[in-house]
């Protein structure tokens, strides 16, 4: 039997990854140093944890098109810059990673947290050179400089991702482990 999300048990089951990845979301919107803000570890944490289902989608991306539209009105005006479709399908890239992750080894959960970033830098700045006004010829070699240039970013997002993803993953495979161990310690 699967436990519902209105179950006790199902919504024991829920509680851990929803509030991690509202802790991600919440954490966007605050002060920051430049780039480490864990967007690809929200998404693949919501795919990891919350599957395939309506809840894997709606919570990353709320939280997603509410900050954007917060951070991009206060920095030019506008609800929404059109660059940004791209990093949302690298978003909806790594959800699906962490859905298939999801239902694997620890290894594979493992590997998608330390791999998400990596997918997101390639799939943005592709997005960024192909842009028809992006500043990068379309060739061979304006894509390497597009990704050169992008290295100082790249930097940020690992940390936020990994720092993020790590941590999310540790809590939410960890802690249900640690309570029986906890209890015991109690009543011993």
């Amino acid at each position: 039997m699967v436990d519902s999300a209105s179950s006790p048990a199902g919504f024991r089951r829920l509680a851990l990854p929803v509030a991690a990845i509202l802790a991600i979301a919440l954490y966007r919107l605050a002060p920051h140093p430049w780039n480490v803000a864990p967007v690809s570890a929200l998404f693949l944490l919501s795919g990891l944890y919350l599957g395939r289902g309506w809840r894997a989608w709606l919570l990353p991306f709320a939280a997603v098109l509410v900050s954007d539209a917060l951070v991009y009105y206060r920095w030019n005006g506008t609800l929404f810059e059109a660059g940004r479709l791209w990093d949302y399908g690298a978003f909806a890239l790594i959800l699906l990673i962490g859905a298939w992750a999801g239902r694997r080894v620890f290894a594979w959960r493992l590997g998608s947290v330390l791999s998400a970033p990596v997918v997101f830098y390639l799939i943005s700045n592709f997005g960024v050179w192909a842009a028809p006004h992006g500043g990068y010829p379309h060739t061979l070699g304006g894509l390497a400089a597009c990704y050169l240039a992008a290295i100082p970013f790249f930097q940020g997002t690992l940390a936020g991702d990994w720092i993020f993803g790590l941590s999310g993953l540790a809590a939410i495979e960890g802690l249900p482990k640690l309570r029986p161990a906890l209890r015991a310690a109690r009543s011993a």
